[in-house]
């Protein structure tokens, strides 16, 4: 078992001074949890966790909305927690250092930070000395974010179609190495070189050819109807389709702003047409949709990664050798519901 350290300030922090006994409880349960990692943003199963608080699904759940509201506690339905107050009881400079040896988990947890939360838990690592950019933190903390919600910003930084070498019929594959420096678009891109490959340089003939492109990711929300304009109106924008992905990308990273802002998008094909437009006349700089991007590709690389950990596994390991890894009073309940209902399934 790991050892988590609790400073004696805990009980005298103005935020947490005046909480109920139960709400300071559940508090130090997140700070140290079984189920915690280095960097206080992880996931639970709820019943377990109440089990483990000695309560049910439902009180926990009322105590942790407490928790939520005073700013000390985030979650979702998922039951992804991000314990707020983390890194006054934890080392950035320890978890988060680019000479520690730490620093290769923390990466791969930030990679599966929910999406939602990837800029202000950004802007907290910022907050406690943490170069987010050096680190290679999957949200560009420092990109220019000037455009509304309801029609895209053009800016000068370079073009997405001058940092083009792969041919017309390559896959659109998010990077997977590097950080995202917050300006121009290369970030978007497999590579760069001297090539330059523009929108308006595919001839009317390839124009005119039918291009399907089944792998397209929409956003989330996207009604048929608007999957359908939207797919049409890339289909007759004269955007080569290697770039048909950073636009959806865009989309949905203005749509997620959108949300935080209150201000969602009412009109995502109208979105689109402005984008596509942009693209054909080389002025499409991708900025929002970075981030979905890589965190895609990122959540990609982990399932590989945990695939092939599966793979390499034991395949005959029963539920009781599972069992082991649990602590004795939630194995011993585990115990009596798997045998309950071994009995029940022999008759």
């Amino acid at each position: 078992m790991r050892q988590r350290t609790i400073s004696d300030f805990f009980w005298r922090d103005p935020e947490i001074s005046d909480l109920s006994q139960e709400d300071k409880a559940t508090l130090l349960y997140f700070l140290t949890s079984p189920s915690s990692n280095i960097i206080g943003c992880y996931q639970v199963v709820w019943m377990i966790a109440a089990a483990e608080m000695g309560w049910t699904k439902d009180q926990l759940l009322v105590v942790a909305k407490r928790l939520k509201v005073r700013g000390l506690l985030d979650f979702n339905e998922a039951g992804w927690v991000w314990v707020k107050i983390w890194w006054k009881h934890n080392s950035p400079a320890v978890a988060l250092n680019i000479n520690s040896k730490l620093v290769a988990h923390a990466k791969k947890q930030c990679a599966v930070i929910p999406f939602e939360w990837l800029a202000d838990f950004g802007k907290g690592l910022e907050r406690v000395g943490v170069n987010t950019l050096a680190i290679g933190y999957p949200y560009p903390i420092d990109a220019p974010c000037h455009a509304s919600s309801d029609a895209p910003s053009k800016n000068t930084q370079t073009p997405v179609h001058q940092c083009l070498d792969a041919p017309s019929d390559a896959p659109y594959h998010a990077p997977s190495d590097g950080a995202y420096h917050g300006s121009g678009g290369n970030r978007y891109l497999v590579s760069c070189n001297n090539t330059t490959t523009t929108a308006s340089s595919v001839s009317e003939a390839d124009q005119a050819k039918p291009v399907v492109v089944n792998d397209l990711i929409f956003p989330p929300g996207i009604t048929p109807d608007q999957h359908d304009a939207i797919r049409s109106m890339l289909s007759s924008s004269g955007v080569a389709h290697i770039h048909w992905q950073a636009i959806l990308d865009e989309l949905h990273g203005a749509q997620i702003h959108g949300q935080k802002i209150a201000a969602p998008i009412s009109n995502p094909a109208g979105y689109v047409r402005g984008i596509t437009r942009r693209a054909a006349d080389g002025s499409f700089n991708p900025e929002r949709g970075v981030a979905v991007a890589n965190q895609r590709e990122m959540r990609k690389n982990l399932e590989r990664q945990d695939a092939l950990r599966v793979a390499s596994q034991p395949k005959f390991q029963t539920a009781e050798a599972q069992l082991e890894h649990l602590p004795e009073n939630l194995r011993g309940s585990l115990s009596r519901i798997l045998a309950n209902k071994t009995r029940e399934d022999a008759g």
